[in-house]
């Protein structure tokens, strides 16, 4: 009987035993899968890095976009520029308008495109008005461009600049313009008589 009972003690023991030993290498095999995730992580990082790059980016050009030139007894702020030869895509774009709900739709000519800028405008003491007929969109080529008639960017959805003088108060909204497709260099120009106002797009 003692001997059997011995057997049975070792085999409890040699049991036990290997159990532990299994233990141990689930518990390794558990610290190494712990320590191989930071090298599944770093792509990660490096990819969260580079977008908060490219949003600083985009951030700064969108600084210099909202700039505000002050000039004439007028602050003139661009902010904002769009250009499309399909009106359409555009409001879809910025989100005034849905692809299932859009039911306008304009083209611009062939060879051209359209160039939307929108502007704030507000009156500092000024004598001067601002008419439209005066305002310039110049290319780096040297040729102009005049405000058309965009009395369509509300049926887009998009509030439209107004298309009377200005002479007092703040208006706030976009125009239009159709230019050649190429264009470059943009510049928006009025020849206030106090001095000129010339703002780069």
């Amino acid at each position: 009987m003692r001997k059997k009972n011995g057997i049975q003690i070792a085999g409890i023991l040699l049991a036990a035993a290997l159990l532990t030993g299994c233990g141990a290498q689930t518990t390794e095999q558990s610290t190494e899968g712990t320590s191989s995730a930071p090298t599944e992580i770093q792509p990660t990082e490096l990819q969260s890095a580079e977008s908060q790059a490219e949003e600083a980016a985009t951030d700064t050009a969108g600084d210099s976009a909202t700039e505000t030139v002050s000039v004439a007894g007028w602050k003139i702020t661009v902010e904002d520029v769009q250009k499309n030869t399909s009106l359409e895509n555009v409001s879809v774009e910025l989100g005034y308008t849905g692809v299932e709900t859009s039911d306008y739709q304009k083209e611009a000519d062939a060879g051209k495109t359209f160039c939307l800028i929108k502007l704030l405008v507000e009156k500092d003491g000024s004598k001067e008005t601002i008419e439209w007929d005066k305002l310039k969109l110049t290319d780096g080529s040297g040729t102009e461009y005049t405000r058309m008639s965009d009395e369509f960017l509300t049926d887009l959805g998009m509030t439209r600049m107004t298309g009377n003088t200005l002479n007092f108060g703040s208006n706030e909204g976009w125009i239009a313009f159709e230019i050649d497709e190429n264009a470059e260099n943009l510049e928006l120009c009025y020849p206030f008589e106090a001095e000129s106002y010339q703002q780069a797009l």
